[in-house]
């Protein structure tokens, strides 16, 4: 169960509210007397409402609840000492019995009518905005494996947003689609329904729940979502907009990137260290690769950060949240690597590495894409531990570079993620090697600048390696310049008709660069049909990635009935390329092919989603479709008809040309008022092949 799990560590924060000035007068313990127990708050004192979550109360309709016990001025916190003497508090009505009044599943809140309250009884002060991300905040709680109450639980916010999932209770889904607040706190079951408050000593939220399976990420729904479960009492003052991040927190925003958001098994950060430069992990990139690169989006004045809006590539690329980047240098033993990105972004600011090296105990800050979370670009605030020469790889052939180890959040499998020290400089990438009770580490700001001095070749050497990197890579660059100019006279050769003298320069090309593109494509152009898709593996094979390529290959599988090969090509492609509209149309007759209409019809969408101005092409391929369907299936015109159907249908929600999609909505109309299956067929055909001379 995904409650308010335990975490052991500390995080460097800074002075929140003192335990004296918390208001523990609306602080309460929930008891469901052996089934469950955590925490609530005071919201209104006139009509005695208690607030606390709903998994808290389970199934009882009354529960008893504890308010502090103050003996001689001083708190009492002793759990023993509560359950020892019911009596005497009851009598006190510090012990009081809550009868629930309201449950609200969709938000984890139950709302408790207490029958009397203590005379220092206090109703929590509701804050007047939204909490931002890196703001500090404080939990009351009541952990059920300490032995104490009134436990005071501190840390930053970590991100915000709309919980996609939710969690589980006994079965039952809770809070799904719930407005939360991600904190870094390590709470634990018996927090769940204390209040949250910020540094003024404000209600800010409510700990609910906890994913277990991402490091330090308390689930805290919102104040302003709980109120509207009280709505007799409002907030006091007037609404504000939410306030800005720390400065340090909107540069992490403004420089993360996410590598491969695509990718199922890797939840890749990157930083931006330069307009067209990301730096972040090697795991699982290879130098030549092209990847796709989503880059965080803005809704008004807020960064957007819940999953479910970076699920749709095309979506991204068309409103420019995209990015294709070339794998330029890989270094596996600093699990660091540098990729090109094709164009930059006016509101991205790139990071500028650290000058001087982190001491322990110095503070530091991160930006990653956790996974078991429903949220992207999370931060999280640390420490550095200690710094010295270890392995971040494992095995013989690993080997011993500068590392930091720090006191941060993290996971072999979300790495990338810049670290930065207290002034907002880049002092490591979070490697993919992890630790328990929050270890983490990454390579040193001196290794990541000696790996970029070998890499970046651009920019003058600093070091002897870095002039050494580039007086061995001169011979391969050159042979590289040498093979793109006779690849190009190849090319003049063939569109002459020197046909002869046009292959001899494609072998001349290739023998000096066997990854010259240039020279492949023009060699394709001279073999036979038989030899291409032979030509096109080895070309794919040793080449680094190249668009035309892995669409020629897709064309040739296709003759050659090899669909799954066309497919992955295709979905290769569109990976880094979502707004490729050519390659999703060819897409269309794979998947059909295959056997798998929906997603055909949804290639249909997308196609005239990349492009409006494909339309004709793409009923002139529906055409085609229909009459191979009906070839394949004389005896049933259905088969055809409701392919046509429900192709017209996506492309009708994918076009966003008026004229056109009145046009499908027509055909669309008349066809469903046919009388048979071979009536709608002929009424979609000829609607279709209209579409297509249009």
């Amino acid at each position: 169960m995904q409650w308010c799990g335990a975490v052991l560590g500390l995080v460097m924060l800074p002075r929140l509210i003192l335990a004296a000035e918390l208001p523990l007068a609306a602080c309460a313990w929930v008891r469901a007397e052996n089934d469950t127990a955590g925490s609530g708050f005071l919201v209104d004192v006139d009509n005695r409402l208690l607030v606390t979550c709903r998994h808290v109360v389970g199934e009882r309709q009354k529960v008893d609840v504890f308010f502090p016990w103050y003996q001689h001025g001083q708190l009492r916190s002793e759990r023993r000492d509560y359950l020892r003497n019911r009596d005497w508090l009851r009598a006190q009505k510090l012990l009081v019995t809550g009868t629930v009044q309201t449950v609200v599943e969709e938000l984890d809140v139950a709302v408790l009518k207490l029958d009397s309250l203590p005379t220092q009884a206090r109703a929590i002060a509701w804050a007047a905005g939204p909490l931002s991300v890196g703001e500090t905040v404080v939990v009351v709680g009541n952990r059920l494996d300490l032995d104490t109450l009134w436990n005071v639980t501190t840390g930053p916010v970590r991100t915000c947003g709309r919980l996609a999932d939710g969690y589980f209770w006994r079965g039952q889904k809770l809070a799904v689609g719930a407005p939360v607040v991600i904190g870094q706190l390590p709470i634990e079951e018996g927090d769940s329904g204390g209040p949250v408050f910020n540094r003024r000593g404000e209600l800010v939220g409510m700990a609910c729940a906890l994913r277990r399976h991402s490091p330090l990420a308390a689930i805290l729904v919102t104040g302003e979502a709980i109120q509207r479960c009280v709505p007799a009492k409002s907030p006091t003052g007037a609404k504000v907009q939410r306030p800005p991040s720390p400065p340090i927190v909107e540069s992490l925003w403004r420089a993360v990137v996410w590598v491969k958001p695509t990718a199922t098994n890797v939840h890749l950060a990157g930083v931006l260290i330069d307009k067209h430069w990301v730096l972040t992990c090697a795991q699982g990139l290879k130098v030549g690769d092209r990847v796709g690169i989503a880059l965080p989006r803005r809704d008004r004045e807020h960064w957007v950060s819940e999953r479910k809006a970076y699920q749709d590539p095309l979506e991204l690329c068309l409103h420019g949240s995209w990015r294709r980047g070339t794998i330029v240098a890989c270094d596996p033993h600093r699990e660091l690597a540098l990729l090109r990105l094709d164009s930059a972004h006016p509101a991205m600011k790139p990071l500028q590495l650290a000058t001087a090296l982190p001491q322990p105990g110095d503070e530091l800050h991160l930006m990653n894409h956790p996974a078991g979370l429903e949220f992207a670009w999370v931060y999280a605030s640390g420490s550095v531990r200690q710094r010295g020469k270890l392995a971040l790889n494992f095995g013989d052939s690993a080997q011993r570079v500068g590392v930091m180890v720090c006191q941060l959040p993290a996971q072999r499998n979300s790495p990338g993620g810049p670290i930065l020290n207290s002034q907002g400089e880049l002092v490591g990438i979070l490697a993919p090697r992890e630790g328990p009770q929050m270890v983490a580490y990454c390579a040193t700001t001196e290794e990541i600048r000696d790996f970029l001095d070998a890499v970046w070749l651009h920019q003058p050497p600093r070091t002897l390696a870095g002039l050494q990197a580039r007086v061995t890579a001169l011979p391969a660059r050159c042979q590289s310049l040498l093979a793109q100019a006779v690849a190009l006279r190849a090319e003049e050769h063939h569109r002459a008709g020197r046909l002869a003298e046009a292959k001899r320069d494609c072998a001349a090309a290739l023998a000096l660069d066997p990854g010259c593109l240039r020279a492949r494509l023009c060699r394709v152009k001279l073999l036979p049909p038989d030899d291409v898709l032979s030509e096109l593996d080895t070309a794919i094979e040793q080449g680094p990635f190249d668009r035309n390529l892995l669409l020629r290959r897709a064309y040739a599988a296709m003759t050659v009935n090899d669909t799954r090969k066309a497919r992955s090509d295709l979905e290769r492609i569109l990976d880094v390329y979502p707004a490729d509209a050519e390659a999703r149309q060819q897409l269309v007759g794979v998947l059909l092919r295959l056997g798998e209409d929906t997603k055909a019809a949804a290639a249909v969408r997308d196609t005239l989603r990349a492009d409006a101005q494909r339309l004709a092409a793409v009923a002139a391929d529906l055409v085609k479709q229909s009459e191979a369907l009906q070839k394949r299936f004389p005896d049933s015109a259905t088969i055809a008809a409701d392919w046509l159907r429900q192709a017209l249908e996506a492309a009708h929600q994918g076009t966003s040309e008026p004229p056109a999609r009145r046009q499908i909505a027509a055909i669309l109309h008349a066809a469903a008022h046919a009388k048979t299956p071979a009536d709608r067929l002929q009424i979609l055909r000829e609607g279709v092949q209209k579409l297509a001379m249009d």
